[in-house]
């Protein structure tokens, strides 16, 4: 799900930011900033940069597993789980590049100004299983911010935060069938 998500929204994205700024390679693309050998990910310059930074489960609508009875059969499977991820936007663009860095980065939060919500039906290519993701931008303290760079083992560069939520892992993956109990033989 995030695998589909993640990639799709940053397809448009980048048809976006082509668009706006009028270059014709894409400026987006899906990494991590840092390697874990602590040399840097990003093999070009001037691109923004999409990062997971957590996966958060949504308690508030957490529900009980689910059960239920067909066809002489009991079928028992996880209970949805609904997720929120934290996904950064950061602006790789070293050098001189600063006022492109900015520029670029306002051009994400310009696109997600005017898309906040993805769903199939305005989304070509996400799958049915994601109902809906809504991207919130979200603000962090410098603690905080100091905190995920020093996590990613990177330094400083311009970023947006976005909250998406509310991804939902359903239930309709059957984990058990139990036969029911059909009568007691007696011998």
């Amino acid at each position: 799900m995030i695998h589909n998500l993640l990639p799709i929204v940053g397809g448009e994205l980048n048809a976006y930011l082509k668009s706006r700024y009028d270059v014709g390679e894409d400026r987006l693309i899906l990494s991590n900033l840092m390697n874990p050998d602590g040399t840097v990910a990003i093999e070009d310059n001037n691109k923004i940069v999409c990062t997971l930074l957590n996966i958060q489960e949504e308690t508030t609508l957490k529900s009980a597993q689910s059960s239920s009875y067909a066809g002489g059969m009991f079928t028992s499977g996880g209970a949805n789980l609904n997720i929120n991820l934290t996904v950064m936007y950061s602006a790789f663009f070293p050098g001189k590049n600063y006022g492109e860095a900015l520029k670029f980065l306002s051009g994400v939060i310009y696109f997600f100004q005017s898309k906040s919500v993805f769903e199939p039906s305005n989304t070509p290519g996400l799958t049915n299983n994601i109902e809906k993701a809504c991207f919130d931008l979200t603000t962090l303290s410098f603690d905080e911010l100091n905190a995920v760079y020093s996590m990613l083992g990177s330094k400083y560069m311009p970023s947006v935060i976005y909250r998406v939520r509310m991804l939902t892992f359903s239930s309709a993956n059957v984990v058990d069938v139990i036969p029911s109990v059909g009568g007691i033989g007696l011998d």
